[in-house]
């Protein structure tokens, strides 16, 4: 099922009328406005999703099932058109899996936007789902707006955008997938006129055996040697960015504890959180590092995930 087509290298917002897709889309839609770009707007009709009967012929459901969707890319046409001009947004929708089109889709889109539900989940349980699945895989950067489970936008506010008091605050270890997110973070902060502020968690194995250690005996070689890491590793950082972005404010921070949640922690004042999708926090078997996870799971402010 198709709807109408897209433009090459626009913003691609992922929508099914709940209320998280509700704040992705206002949040897409204001992007597209302030950045210049289209819009395009997609629902996919997961059958995984749909009842049915074994020996359901699909084509006595389809036409209900393309009925829905077209309905639901239509009132979230309506809801970008209070943003955008109606020539600056389209509309797709698609038999199949959300995640699979929405990786698909953003070979050719400058960046995707998903929302996902609030906290109260089993983390293990949000592996699978759309949102984590396109942060995983998408080709471009996706942002994660974070919604409320069963509430409409109109009962939460939008989260603030990077801007005055609100950083854009990026996540970064001595992966490439950092330092690309670093790239990234600063585009963002220099187009909305926001402080980067570059924050580096220094982790060991066992965080009960450092805190002790730290404030008993004023530390060991080990735990000097990984604090002393990270602030030389967020101080190279910053000069890279004042070099390239001379414009751009740029602050830095070493903090201690888990490093997701340590950065999720910091969304309830920032505009936004860069983390790249795997640095050396992850493990074999998870769609995202942990640390890009933790931070698309508990973040109160969108999360940008950068390959």
């Amino acid at each position: 099922m198709n709807g109408q087509v897209g433009t090459t290298n626009g913003i691609v917002v992922a929508y099914d009328g709940s209320a998280s897709s509700q704040l992705a889309l206002e949040w897409a839609a204001e992007t597209a406005r302030q950045q210049g770009k289209h819009l395009t707007l997609v629902h996919n009709v997961n059958l995984a999703a749909t009842p049915a009967f074994p020996a359901m012929d699909l084509s006595e459901i389809e036409p209900s099932l393309e009925h829905a969707a077209k309905a639901i890319v239509d009132e979230g046409a309506v809801r970008a058109g209070a943003t955008l001009d109606a020539s600056q947004v389209t509309t797709q929708y698609w038999l199949g899996s959300p995640a699979a089109q929405l990786v698909e889709m953003s070979k050719d889109a400058a960046l995707v936007v998903v929302g996902s539900r609030g906290r109260g989940r089993i983390l293990a349980g949000l592996l699978g789902s759309t949102s984590y699945a396109v942060a995983a895989h998408a080709h471009c950067p996706v942002v994660v707006v974070r919604g409320p489970e069963g509430k409409t936008p109109d009962d939460v506010p939008m989260p603030p955008r990077p801007g005055r008091g609100h950083d854009v605050v990026v996540g970064i270890d001595d992966s490439d997938a950092a330092m690309r997110a670093v790239d990234a973070a600063v585009e963002v902060a220099e187009r909305e006129g926001a402080v980067l502020h570059i924050v580096r968690v220094a982790h060991s194995p066992s965080m009960e055996a450092w805190t002790y250690v730290e404030t008993a005996k004023g530390g060991t070689e080990e735990t000097h040697a990984i604090r002393d890491n990270a602030e030389q590793s967020v101080l190279r950082a910053a000069e890279r960015v004042r070099a390239l972005h001379p414009k751009v404010i740029v602050t830095t921070e070493v903090l201690y504890g888990d490093p997701g949640q340590s950065l999720a922690d910091l969304g309830a004042t920032a505009g936004m959180i860069v983390v790249g999708s795997r640095g050396h926090g992850g493990f074999t078997g998870m769609l995202l590092g942990s640390v890009s996870h933790r931070a698309i799971h508990d973040a109160a402010c969108p999360v940008m995930v950068v390959r």
